[in-house]
């Protein structure tokens, strides 16, 4: 083994917080026991040179500053550093040749960017290690120490690859109208050969750098936003930045860290997302959302899941809705019209009650329809009654009330009970139909899947059931003051009702309620 490799190695062990075990059995961040594990490969005990080398001191790694520095030794003091490779190269002066350190000439210096470079443009993550010989009075270390005249020892590619479903959570993210943006404190070669990877950035796309933001003025990042993807070399500071710049476009921004410095970005952003596994207390407190996997793939499926409630909750309003504005429509209308009242106080707390909520409920757990995420993202403005949703209400609660009132008004020479239980049959019968039409806004129930959600048909199931009780046996016809229908009258109640479906598919179909 080389000299430059042994204090490579040691630089890896000593500036270095994780525990590795020979067993395989290992504590501390995954970059930490990424080196550590190098040295073990390498042929040398990390505790067995942690024992060699006591620790005296340590600078902490910072996201600022993008290293770690600890002070070792006995009779002899030595500070080791590992961090960020074009980082730690920036404090170098010397560089090991031959064993021994020599004054880094320029084309030295070029020959190490050059290997960053090399190894960044094969997604790998560049980490560097050097170190100092110290006087034998030196108690601590500052900044000043270790930031200035390092001798170089060399350099690890660490391989990092985006998980596989990362990929294809990209591509779906990206077909639900969702920007993905890159904010990493990696080299930016790296940065931008890992966006390549995953689908972030493509060909020729432009990687942002923090000293190059450093350099912006906020009117400047503003112009620049919508074309990034990828921001390499960012500190916590950066990241609030674009954050900020992004909110100024009118963008909703889901902001993801894991870092006690991530607390500001994630609490400004209109949904902080914290790393459950790998993430700080800090950060989660900080976040409105935890993600216990650490995948970014979960966070599409969050997405999903989110469109596919709200478009249920859509559902259940715009039925719940219009029945009772259809209600409203027959009683109001009936006596405008000068007929005897259509429905009673207690057939409309029955409609409201049993039929209702057989409906709503299976209405409610509506599985997505089609690819959820390939629809339009919906306005920030936009409320549960927004596209065309009022305008389907206002079009179907008429039909429903003219169906029931032109029933019940033809069937009032058989006298007011028999018109009246038509009346109730009917508007009950409506709310069947009214229920499947209401299981899509836009598509026909037939390109939907008629019988895919089998709850809702269960529960019409369940309603006519329990509405065919309460007309046909004598315990119902006594609490509503109804008669027993006949089949012929159930099958025009249901004709009728069933307009609501027709009218509803041949709209849908003419395009008349979309966005």
């Amino acid at each position: 083994m080389t000299e430059e490799l042994e204090y490579l190695l040691r630089c890896g062990a000593l500036a270095n917080n994780s525990t590795v075990e020979k067993q395989g059995e290992s504590a501390g961040s995954p970059t930490e026991i990424a080196v550590a594990s190098s040295v073990l490969h390498g042929g040398f005990d990390v505790e067995e040179l942690r024992k060699a080398f006591p620790r005296k001191h340590e600078i902490p790694f910072s996201s600022e500053h993008k290293y770690m520095a600890t002070l070792n030794g006995t009779d002899g003091l030595c500070a080791y550093m590992n961090g960020a490779a074009d980082r730690i190269l920036g404090f170098c002066s010397k560089i090991m040749v031959k064993g021994e350190p020599v004054p880094m000439t320029p084309e030295h210096r070029k020959r190490v960017e050059e290997a960053i470079d090399l190894l960044g443009e094969q997604a790998l993550r560049v980490l560097a290690g050097a170190f100092r010989e110290m006087p034998v009075n030196t108690e601590s270390l500052d900044r000043k120490n270790v930031e200035d005249d390092m001798v170089f020892a060399g350099l690890w590619g660490m391989v990092d690859p985006p998980r596989p479903e990362a990929t294809k959570a990209v591509a779906a993210a990206r077909e639900a109208g969702i920007r993905v943006v890159m904010i990493t404190g990696d080299h930016a070669v790296t940065a931008n050969a890992i966006a390549l990877s995953a689908g972030i950035s493509s060909e020729g796309g432009r990687v942002v750098t923090g000293e190059e933001l450093d350099r912006m003025d906020d009117d400047s990042l503003d112009a620049i936003s919508p074309t990034v993807t990828v921001y390499a070399r960012v500190s916590p500071q950066h990241k609030l930045r674009i954050l900020q710049s992004m909110k100024r476009l009118g963008e909703i921004v889901a902001m993801t860290g894991d870092g006690v410095n991530d607390a500001p970005a994630l609490k400004g952003a209109d949904i902080g997302i914290s790393m459950g596994r790998s993430g700080t207390e800090v950060a989660r407190e900080a976040s409105d959302m935890i993600l216990t996997d650490d995948n970014f793939a979960t966070i599409v499926q969050a997405v999903e899941e989110g469109r596919t409630i709200f478009a249920n909750l859509r559902r259940v309003v715009f039925f719940l809705i219009t029945t009772n504005l259809g209600e409203i429509l027959t009683l109001v209308a009936g006596l405008a019209l000068g007929m005897p009242l259509p429905l009673t106080a207690v057939m409309i707390l029955w409609i409201n009650l049993v039929t209702d909520g057989a409906c709503t409920i299976p209405l409610g757990i509506e599985p997505g329809h089609g690819n959820v995420l390939r629809e339009r993202p919906r306005p920030p403005s936009e409320g549960i009654l927004g596209g065309g949703f009022l305008k389907r209400v206002f079009i179907m609660a008429p039909v429903m009330a003219a169906g029931t009132l032109f029933l019940f008004n033809r069937e009032l020479k058989g006298g007011e009970v028999h018109a009246r239980t038509i009346a109730f049959a009917t508007m009950v019968a409506f709310q069947w139909f009214q229920a499947v039409s209401s299981r899509s806004l836009t598509s026909s129930v037939f390109s939907v899947g008629l019988f895919r959600n089998r709850w809702l048909w269960a529960g019409i199931l369940a309603s006519v059931t329990l509405q065919l009780l309460a007309t046909q046996t004598a315990l119902g016809q006594g609490i509503f003051n109804i008669e027993a229908l006949s089949l012929i009258k159930w099958l025009t109640i249901t004709a009728v009702a069933s307009s609501v479906l027709i009218i509803d598919e041949i709209l849908k179909r003419a395009g008349l309620f979309r966005k």
